[in-house]
């Protein structure tokens, strides 16, 4: 989902077994019913969100937000695993019907939803939504993934203000593609794409409040410092709304806020936890019974190498950095229970994944790593946040690189802040340390969308390594034609051959979410497609 913000979500290689005798397995027990009304109050330390603009936000935070707040053609239930995962009809009225070339959708749109502003919704607030995204005065990420739409790149290239694919008939709009795309409904169902009011701003800034058609609604948002999220009083729907509101402040104190959920003074951090009070926080409540949950990630945290800055031009010297980096020790700084070391792209979760050993996992192999390197490693600017985790996994990665050589200057960026920094073209950095959760469980949305130098773009780039080899676009493109074993077999050896060969990224660990709740807060549910705890769901007691 997304860019993912490592800095609270800790890990350490604790094996399975623990995990399952510690009651990793478990669901949560002592149900209560839940009751309606009332305000949560919510923390969001470390960080704010990176964009509360739907064609704009892409953090995990942002969309936990806006998966209460947006009303999307096809979603996800507010049900746990495996029933979360599988996308249902939520502002069409069915699945579409697909030309028999599989280039042609079409999706017949439900009526009687309507905004928080009591105005109806339509075809037209879907197909907005889908151009606005293109349009390249948002630079929004959501491009990446309607280039097989008709018209899309012409958009996208500003000479056209509409994608000639995307058309309304009635209650009906129908998508053209320029090629069959298995993925296109999970696409869809990616905040993105949710109905938006047809005179929503066109704004590379983004526009923080907006009329939303879901079952919750952003009313007020102080960058920086607050936001507000109500009930959609307008809503009709059949998603679960139990909380009247949310109260987040943001930017607040990881070890303060901790305490403040366990004395009951707020229910819920959403920028995460201590490192360190994991292990405590397992002893005393258990996992998934009630307050303290552990949940697995399809999630790749990673320092991204830039291939466009000084340091780590050649392959060579990022092969070096894949062997210097200490995996087993960039875990330990994330504190208990969460996770597995790793040294490439796809999570174990994805579809294509193919284990390779390129790089130790064990630890670093300095002998190596200085043969590679030799004596070209020189200033490496390294980026990382401002919290404890982000600083402390700097200062691992500064070590291991300054025992080949290298002398690594820290910059240091306030949760995800790195990302829109990192972002912009040009930016001056040689690494980064950041991460990345599925949008939707296709391997495209990791390699292409990350990897794939044909959508590098002047600002919101999600390529954060500049990595742009013009044979390698061209086997992605090939396989995002792809379907079926072949196209997760294709993925897969791709997977391995840019960790082998190119290195853009030094991999370390694929995550599991931790989440810790109040006493008096009711019905968490960890919604598997989004990848956090589910705010329709929750109640106070």
């Amino acid at each position: 989902m997304k860019r993912s913000l490592w800095l609270s979500i800790a890990a350490f290689v604790l094996g399975a077994g623990l995990l399952v005798a510690a009651g990793f397995a478990g669901a949560a027990t002592g149900k209560v019913a839940a009751t309606k009304g009332g305000t949560m109050k919510m923390n969001m330390s470390g960080t704010d969100v990176d964009f509360t603009d739907p064609s704009l936000a892409y953090g995990t935070i942002s969309w936990q937000i806006e998966f209460a707040t947006a009303l999307k053609l096809y979603n996800y239930p507010d049900k746990d695993a495996p029933a979360g995962g599988r996308l249902q009809p939520e502002g069409a009225s069915s699945f579409p019907i697909v030309s028999k070339d599989g280039k042609t959708y079409t999706i017949p749109v439900k009526s009687g939803y309507k905004f928080s502003d009591g105005s109806a919704v339509t075809a037209q607030n879907y197909v907005f939504a889908m151009n606005r995204a293109l349009s390249p005065t948002m630079q929004s990420p959501a491009a990446t993934f309607m280039t097989t739409i008709q018209g899309a790149q012409a958009v996208i290239d500003g000479k056209a203000k509409t994608a000639s694919g995307i058309t309304v008939k009635g209650n009906k709009i129908v998508i053209k593609l320029i090629q069959p795309d298995g993925g296109i409904l999970a696409k869809l169902g990616m905040p993105f794409f949710q109905a938006l009011k047809t005179n929503l701003a066109l704004d590379k800034q983004g526009v923080s409040v907006y009329p939303t058609a879901g079952p919750y609604t952003i009313t007020e948002r102080t960058i920086g410092r607050h936001i507000t999220v109500k009930k959609n009083t307008h809503y009709t729907g059949k998603r679960p709304a139990n909380v009247d509101t949310f109260d987040i402040t943001v930017n607040t104190n990881l070890d303060q806020s901790l305490l403040q959920v366990k004395a009951g003074q707020a229910d819920y951090d959403m920028g995460g936890l201590p490192a360190t009070a994991h292990a405590d926080l397992g002893q005393q409540f258990g996992l998934n019974k009630g307050r303290y949950f552990v949940h697995p990630l399809v999630e790749t945290d990673y320092v991204a190498l830039n291939n466009s800055g000084s340091a780590f031009q050649s392959a060579t010297m990022r092969q070096a950095a894949n062997n210097a980096i200490d995996r087993p020790g960039m875990l330990r700084v994330r504190g208990a229970y969460a996770g597995k070391r790793t040294v490439q792209i796809l999570p174990p979760g994805m579809g294509g994944f193919q284990r390779t050993k390129a790089y130790p996992l064990t630890g670093p192999n300095y002998a190596k790593a200085k043969t590679l390197a030799g004596s070209n490693c020189k200033t490496v600017k390294l980026w990382t946040t401002t919290t404890p985790t982000g600083v402390n996994l700097g200062q691992v990665f500064k070590f291991n690189l300054s025992q080949i050589g290298c002398d690594v200057q820290v910059k240091l960026f306030q949760g995800f802040q790195i990302y829109t920094a990192a972002g912009q073209k040009g930016a001056d950095f040689d690494a980064a340390i950041v991460g990345w959760n599925q949008d939707y469980p296709d391997p495209y949305d990791f390699l292409d969308v990350l990897l794939n130098g044909d959508n590098i773009h002047d600002s919101n780039n999600n390529n954060l390594a500049y990595f742009n080899v013009a044979s390698m676009n061209k086997r992605l493109a090939a396989a995002n034609k792809l379907s079926g074993d072949k196209r997760y077999d294709t993925y897969g050896k791709i997977d391995v051959d840019i960790t082998k060969n190119y290195a853009p990224w030094a991999a370390y660990d694929n995550r599991n979410e931790r989440e810790f709740v109040s006493a008096r807060t009711g019905g968490y549910l960890f919604q598997p497609a989004n990848a956090s705890a589910d705010l329709d769901t929750f109640f106070l007691k």
